[in-house]
């Protein structure tokens, strides 16, 4: 203590502060069809030795960054890499809901054709948006819905909505001849 000095110390050595990764981004989003309920995207510069935290949860793919999301919600993601520092929150990734298929249409009461008249019918719940799909065809008035067939066929039809997707076939619609 009397003016003692102790001997240096071995060189103490502060590594540099690992960088904070910059905010995830995702690439081209897939929505969801009429045949598929999920939502998809690959994480862009996407880095296997990180993490990746998404609200609300989602499937990421280790091998790839492909993401699996539930339709019909928006999500935030961030990325804690090797490191362990995480980053900022991604910007909003907004998964629509998956469009629906029309129930199989129904055809309304139909009237027979008589002295050289076709068959009638108005399609139920008939919607201007969708395009219905006859076989064998038919002529439908797109402004009402009614329907003109041939003699002596039975007929099927489908609905193709707005959105693409396409019901199952009707019942059987019997013309007599």
């Amino acid at each position: 203590a009397a003016g003692c000095i102790s001997a240096a110390s071995l060189d103490v050595v502060i590594d540099a502060q690992p960088a904070t990764p910059s905010a995830p981004l995702a690439g081209a989003i897939t929505q969801p069809t009429c045949a598929v309920a999920t939502g998809s995207f690959t994480i862009t510069s996407y880095e296997s030795t990180s993490t990746y935290t998404f609200t609300p949860s989602a499937t990421v793919d280790a091998a790839t960054g492909v993401v699996t999301l539930a339709a019909g919600a928006t999500y935030t993601f961030t990325e804690t890499d090797a490191s362990g520092c995480i980053s900022a929150a991604s910007t909003d990734v907004v998964v629509n809901a998956q469009p629906a298929t029309p129930s199989a249409p129904t055809a309304g009461s139909i009237t027979q054709p008589t002295c050289g008249r076709p068959g009638r019918f108005a399609i139920n719940s008939y919607d201007a948006n969708s395009i219905y799909t006859f076989t064998p065809s038919a002529t439908v008035d797109a402004a009402t819905g009614v329907v003109t067939l041939a003699a002596g066929a039975t007929y099927t039809f489908t609905e193709t909505n707005a959105a693409g997707c396409v019901s199952a076939a009707s019942a059987n619609v019997v013309i007599l001849s």
